[in-house]
């Protein structure tokens, strides 16, 4: 039954991912250059809700989850290649796939290079990533563990905040020139 939940969330995903049309390079593009931020303001909303919805949930339902070791260094390195990645390939993994399944032909290479990317992450894994990871490890932490207040808490307040600054920013930056 998790399957079909899980099959149920991911193709919901991939119809916003879509309707948004976080699937058009050029509109990755756009946001990347600030210019139309409606995929930053849809995956933000997305994470509001998303953080929001599992942690009212878990009062429900307690969950166990898996809070992985925050590696500043192996984060960055990571949050460098995934961006350089993602600017120049106009595609993140979500993305790509729903970008494959409207027929765009320029989505194989970002799959293609998702692919290759994995394996070559886990042939240098042992020898370059798990080094890299131990020169700041702060362990398994959360924002919660740090203010020292229930999750829940920290999660309603974050999805309020994204929800003000959501509403207030425009979607669309046009700038007009002085020339």
């Amino acid at each position: 039954m998790t399957g079909l939940y899980a099959l149920l969330v991911g193709v919901a995903m991939g119809v916003l991912i879509q309707r948004v049309r976080a699937s058009s390079p050029g509109v990755i593009a756009q946001n990347l250059r600030l210019e139309n931020i409606s995929i930053i303001k849809f995956m933000a909303t997305t994470i509001a809700v998303g953080m929001v919805l599992v942690y009212l949930l878990n009062l429900a339902v307690p969950m166990h989850f898996d809070i992985k070791p925050t590696y500043v260094v192996g984060v960055l390195v990571g949050g460098l290649v995934f961006g350089v990645g993602f600017g120049i390939g106009g595609y993140c993994p979500g993305t790509c796939v729903v970008g494959l399944g409207e027929g765009r032909k320029d989505a194989i290479w970002a799959v293609l290079g998702g692919v290759v990317g994995a394996l070559v992450f886990t042939l240098v894994y042992a020898t370059i990533i798990a080094p890299m990871n131990t020169l700041m490890d702060l362990g398994k932490i959360t924002l919660a563990d740090v203010l020292h207040l229930p999750a829940v808490v920290v999660a309603l307040v974050l999805g309020a905040i994204f929800a003000v600054v959501i509403t207030l920013l425009p979607t669309n930056f046009t700038s007009k020139k002085a020339f």
